[in-house]
């Protein structure tokens, strides 16, 4: 009975060490979108830019605008898939979207923007968000009526006004076109 009790001890510990090492390499604003295999000839962009390279990038940028730097400094990764659609791939891509879309319902994200238009784009984006007015994490997914779709997802402690800015400096379309952070209007 105590070699069961010491068995069973050990391996919840193990367990819980094993758990938490998987938790920690995943942050809270983290969403695994998958591997992608896009076929010859297929439309097809990804970048994955890890920590280390955005904390490179912030060093870089500190000197042109201090403020991206920071907001930089604050990302724990940016990836962003691009998909060419035609009637070959439309229905897996699109089927894949809805799924991430439904998990991230599913695990408690803030769905922040939906957008249908008929004949044209179908956006949602995605927030997971701190108790204060930073975020951990935002997903943004499009699927395109001009025959793309998009899966982006930005990790780290960034404000919700920071967001566009970030799009404008990392070059990332949904991202600036979101047009959170807007110049005040002159009355």
């Amino acid at each position: 009975m105590k070699n069961t009790l010491k068995n069973l001890t050990a391996g919840v510990a193990a367990f819980s060490i094993f758990t938490a090492s998987i938790v920690a390499a995943n942050p809270a604003g983290y969403i695994d979108f998958g591997s992608f295999s896009p076929e010859v000839g297929e439309e097809y962009v990804e970048v994955d830019i890890n920590k280390g390279l955005l904390k490179l990038a912030s060093t870089f940028a500190k000197h042109e605008d201090p403020e991206v730097a920071e907001i930089i400094s604050n990302l724990e990764r940016v990836r962003v898939n691009v998909f060419g659609m035609d009637d070959s791939n439309r229905t897996d891509v699109t089927n894949r979207i809805e799924t991430v879309r439904t998990k991230l319902d599913e695990q408690g994200w803030a769905r922040v923007v939906t957008v249908r238009e008929k004949g044209g784009d179908n956006v949602a984006v995605f927030v997971k968000q701190n108790d204060d007015e930073s975020i951990h994490g935002l997903v943004v997914t499009v699927i395109g009526g001009n025959g793309e779709a998009v899966l982006v997802n930005v990790v780290g402690d960034v404000k919700l006004n920071q967001i566009a800015k970030l799009g404008e400096r990392l070059d990332i379309d949904p991202l600036r076109e979101l047009g959170l952070e807007k110049e005040p209007m002159e009355i």
